[in-house]
């Protein structure tokens, strides 16, 4: 069947072997340059492919394969950054008959706090046809030999949430490197294939606890009314914190209290 004549679905059967519910992003193993790997973030949102520059060392390529590029991306950890170069790589997903390459450019970001080794974005879904199903953690593309597929890993996405929320107490600015000694990059030649969804019940119920990203504290909606709180971070500038505290005060009436302030 050609490629343009076949239809894509996805059913509730294809969440077996899924934590649920979840929110998890998708992160698959696509193979690049011919190794698969591991921990790429798949953004439907965002147009430009991500290679980070600790993945292009580790997949072997020499720094001369750069294109130079001077155009300042905005975005990453909250700063602007000048890439390293544009590679154009070969970028495989799917398996035996059922899958599908294309030549991929990817921008090359110095980023060392990143939980992922790359984005995938629309420039390298939309000439794979490819759909994202979100809820299914799945990607599913048409190629010669019918229906492709890349599914997620829901354990490599708790891990890499994981390692971008820092600890309790800890500014999300000043988060030291953590994770990565356990959980480093994997890259694995072609062929090989990752188990998924292998974690335990205990690492799994760990996984799915969000910490704050900094110092809670509680502050009571009125002095003297200390049975009344609402929580906010500490890493707020005095004047921001001060002017949030007399906004809430000033709206506490629009507050439920318990089920007698919710009619209906």
């Amino acid at each position: 069947m050609p490629i343009s004549a076949q239809v894509i679905s996805v059913s509730d059967a294809e969440l077996r072997g899924l934590e649920l519910p979840h929110d998890d992003p998708v992160v698959i193993a696509p193979v690049i340059a011919n190794y698969a790997v591991e921990r790429m973030l798949v953004d439907i949102g965002s147009f430009t492919d991500i290679l980070y520059l600790s993945t292009y060392d580790k997949l072997g390529l020499p720094g001369n394969m750069l294109q130079p590029m001077t155009t300042l991306l905005t975005g990453f950890t909250g700063h602007s950054v000048y890439p390293k170069g544009i590679a154009n790589l070969d970028f495989t997903l799917g398996l035996e008959d059922k899958k599908s390459t294309i030549r991929a450019q990817f921008t090359i970001v110095d980023i060392h706090d990143s939980a992922y080794n790359g984005l995938i974005k629309r420039p390298i879904l939309t000439p794979l046809r490819a759909i994202v199903s979100p809820l299914h953690l799945k990607m599913k593309f048409p190629t010669a030999g019918g229906i492709g597929e890349a599914c997620g890993n829901q354990k490599n996405a708790r891990i890499c949430y994981q390692m971008s929320v820092p600890p309790l107490g800890q500014a999300s600015g000043k988060a030291k490197k953590r994770g990565r000694e356990n959980h480093p990059e994997v890259l694995t030649m072609r062929g090989e294939v990752q188990e998924q969804n292998d974690n335990s019940p205990k690492e799994r119920e760990s996984l799915r606890k969000a910490v704050p990203h900094e110092e809670i504290v509680k502050v009571p909606f009125a002095d003297g009314e200390p049975e009344n709180m609402f929580r906010m971070g500490t890493m707020l500038e005095e004047n921001h914190k001060e002017g949030l505290i007399r906004l809430i005060r000033e709206y506490k009436d629009i507050f439920a209290w318990g089920l007698k302030d919710m009619p209906g």
